[in-house]
């Protein structure tokens, strides 16, 4: 199984310096399961309360991801400023805001279909009882993100794309924005983007979500994290969390490693290496690391993946580390 040999051989920490990259501390490797090399990023220390917004289109890297979140942009404007007259021109096939699989689709804030150019007669239902096909509910996502602040960000679900000759299921990454319009009515404005690549933008949301929900339930939000249906559990990314001093506490991707403790991995004589880096985490507040990891539907190990971790304080007290990355080829 990849979770035996993942654990299989037991390596030590060993010292790898980078450049340019963060304190200039050693980087922490973990032969087996690793190796896991931090490195921290000065640009992405952060304070611990939740971002309030997501980064502007021209903050992703990858140009499709980017006219995603322009095209919302610019139909939350329309919305804002011609109101409901908008929504004619979004159904309208040839126009900037329906091209190919490329649509701009409008919910109202209960879920509610009103605007959906691909098939105009499903208007009208909701999207509360959607799942995908991996049972993922995604309409109530949609909504619990546009009800948190500040009103946008991703979804990830399993859909199929508006061909009739192709109906396999795919990821789809959509974006949306809550807007009012001039009636006052406020509306969901959405698009999506189908074999999305990923962003490092989709894991810090999903890091902060996670991070909220742990200083809301505390340990009782690790039952959500653990749930592959869940918003936390996408194409290869999942959020797992560690305690302060490197017990792996929810890995739902390969749960046979929870409860092992990272720094009993290491070599004696590097140790203090590990627990320096973690412990930076741990008094900066957050940072990027850069390790090897194997993916959660493969038996390779040692591919590359780049790890965003947040540090996060339960309503008791309980200072845990939250963490997901993304693998270099995403």
């Amino acid at each position: 199984m990849l979770q035996q040999k993942a654990l299989g051989a037991v390596g030590g920490w060993r010292r790898k310096g980078r450049a340019g990259h963060g304190l200039g501390l050693a980087t922490a490797c973990v032969v087996g399961i690793g190796p896991w090399c931090f490195y921290l990023a000065p640009s992405h220390s952060q304070s611990l309360s939740p971002a309030v917004a997501p980064p502007s289109a021209a903050s992703y890297s990858n140009p499709q991801v980017q006219e995603v979140v322009g095209l919302v942009q610019a139909a939350a404007a329309a919305v804002r400023s011609r109101g409901e007259g908008a929504f004619a021109d979004f159904r309208r096939r040839g126009a900037p805001w329906f091209q190919g699989e490329r649509y701009v689709f409008v919910l109202s804030p209960e879920g509610k279909s009103l605007v959906y150019p691909p098939a105009p007669s499903r208007e009208g239902t909701n999207y509360l009882g959607f799942e995908d096909l991996g049972g993922k509910r995604f309409g109530r996502q949609f909504v619990a993100v546009a009800q948190a602040p500040p009103g946008r960000g991703w979804v990830h679900y399993q859909w199929r794309r508006p061909n009739p000759a192709d109906r396999r299921p795919v990821w789809k990454a959509t974006y949306l924005e809550t807007v009012t319009a001039p009636s006052g009515q406020t509306y969901l404005v959405l698009s999506g983007l189908y074999d999305p690549p990923m962003e490092r933008a989709f894991v810090l949301q999903e890091v902060d979500a996670a991070a909220e929900l742990l200083q809301t339930q505390g340990r009782a939000g690790f039952e959500q994290l653990r749930d592959q249906r869940s918003r936390f559990f996408y194409q290869d990314a999942y959020v797992f969390v560690l305690s302060a001093q490197g017990q792996l506490l929810v890995n739902p991707a390969f749960p046979a490693l929870e409860g092992r403790n990272l720094l009993e991995l290491a070599e004696p004589s590097e140790r203090k290496n590990a627990q320096a880096s973690l412990g930076s985490v741990l008094a900066r507040g957050s940072a990027w690391t850069l390790y090897n990891w194997p993916r959660p539907d493969q038996t390779t190990l040692r591919e590359r993946k780049t790890t965003y971790l947040r540090r996060v304080v339960l309503p008791g007290g309980e200072t845990l580390i939250v963490g997901s990355g993304l693998y270099a080829d995403s």
